[in-house]
């Protein structure tokens, strides 16, 4: 293994390579470039699905889809959410059409649990109320949505980066410089894992994105190339280096709950904060009466007791099981209420109240907190966490945002109270 010495040697020559990166002309012209389908909207879109499908012999597995659904959560839908047990049972298609002659361009389901419904366009702009229409189908092709939690449909609206957004709001808006990145992100690390004839055929897919998205000039994209040459060529220092901050994440969430309280103000954690006792990966932080019982909808701090019907979650959770939390110096702050009961509906009913967005907003816009107001994620923010100094500078941080929080947990305290003798009147 390179000492610290060697690494800094080697990545002054990385640095020294970089900044002596050469111009160059045109590259060649893509296969669908010369077939005249570049920018053929049918064609992309048989694309992504072909190579999004795990079922198809791409090689590819699902890695391009993981890594693709992780951008929809991350870009176009924070609501979304799946679990890798889902993909086996992953359906995908083009074009499907509905009793009411609704046909979006591809839809991804896990029937029973979610479905992603993608409009994209490539050069043209959404048709008359296309994605309205869209959203209040009764039917996706023959399935009718009611078999879905309304929490299980999800709309993408896939276009470039300056064409108009969607008209519907249920429609979250990705760019296909988004697909690029994502799938990008998987080429990046393959290591010849996957069949060369794939990676060269989903090479020549992203590279026609590019140019008839104009990302980049050519120029950019064939210094891009000669970059991710580079990374082949030092990526495994660049491992040892995020390993190393992989290493201090593992052992950071062990123990988060005693390395936050060593730095937080102890005016501010009182007797009525909790973590969660199997703290774990999930950063959970939640007041007295935040979780509520499913029985009789009484206080509780035993989470076990709030998967129920009637039982209530709601905390604050910081996504240190992300590993950009430190491979990028991250921490993403989120208030969050995740059991599909009743009072989440009620709370969610009376957050988007005027009476309590009136409150909500000024604090919210003080401490630079997006208010989201969806059923599962109320508020977020993301914090630069001084890497060089982790694992300490992440629980620094996380003291800051807590602080920072707190006038938005004094008026949730309130919310909750409401809702839950709204619900108990019921």
């Amino acid at each position: 293994m390179a000492t610290v010495g060697e690494l800094e040697e080697r990545f002054r020559e990385l640095r020294t390579s970089l900044e002596a990166l050469p111009d160059v002309s045109e590259p060649p012209k893509s296969t669908l470039r010369i077939l005249g389908s570049a920018r053929s909207e049918q064609t992309w879109n048989t694309l992504l699905a072909y190579f999004l499908d795990p079922n198809q012999p791409h090689g590819f597995g699902i890695d391009l889809l993981t890594s693709f659904l992780d951008k929809v959560q991350q870009v176009a839908d924070p609501s979304f959410e799946y679990y890798h047990r889902h993909l086996e049972n992953i359906e995908i298609e083009t074009e499907v059409t509905s009793p009411d002659n609704n046909r979006p361009d591809v839809v991804l389901r896990v029937p029973g649990d979610w479905f992603l419904c993608i409009e994209s366009k490539v050069n043209s702009t959404e048709g008359n109320q296309q994605t309205t229409r869209y959203v209040e189908d009764t039917h996706l092709g023959s399935e009718e949505k009611a078999t879905y939690s309304d929490d299980g449909h999800h709309y993408v609206f896939l276009s470039k980066k300056y064409a108009p957004d969607s008209n519907a709001s249920e429609f979250g808006d990705l760019y296909w410089r988004h697909v690029v990145e994502s799938f990008e992100t998987v080429l990046e690390r393959s290591h010849g894992r996957y069949p060369e004839r794939s990676v060269s055929q989903l090479r020549e897919f992203l590279s026609t994105i590019t140019q008839v998205t104009n990302m980049e000039d050519d120029d950019f994209t064939e210094i891009q190339k000669e970059k991710v040459q580079l990374l082949g060529e030092y990526r495994d220092d660049i491992d040892t280096l995020l390993a190393a901050a992989e290493s201090l994440r593992e052992r950071a969430i062990e123990d988060w709950p005693e390395l936050f309280k060593s730095h937080v103000d102890e005016e501010l954690w009182t007797d009525e904060w909790h973590t969660r006792p199997d703290h774990g990966k999930w950063g959970c932080l939640f007041k007295d009466g935040w979780y509520l019982d499913d029985d009789n909808l009484e206080p509780t701090i035993d989470h076990t007791a709030t998967h129920g019907q009637t039982g209530f979650r709601l905390h604050f959770v910081h996504l240190i099981r992300n590993e950009e939390s430190f491979s990028r110096g991250r921490l993403t702050f989120i208030l969050r209420t995740p059991t599909r009961v009743d009072l989440r509906d009620e709370f969610n009913r009376l957050y988007n109240t005027d009476r309590w967005q009136d409150r909500l907003v000024p604090i919210l816009d003080d401490a630079g907190i997006t208010n989201k107001g969806q059923k599962k994620d109320y508020t977020q923010k993301t914090y630069d966490v001084d890497q060089p100094n982790l694992p300490e500078s992440y629980f620094e941080t996380l003291a800051t945002a807590f602080a920072e929080h707190q006038p938005l947990a004094d008026v949730i305290d309130e919310i909750v109270i409401d809702a839950t003798e709204n619900v108990r009147k019921d």
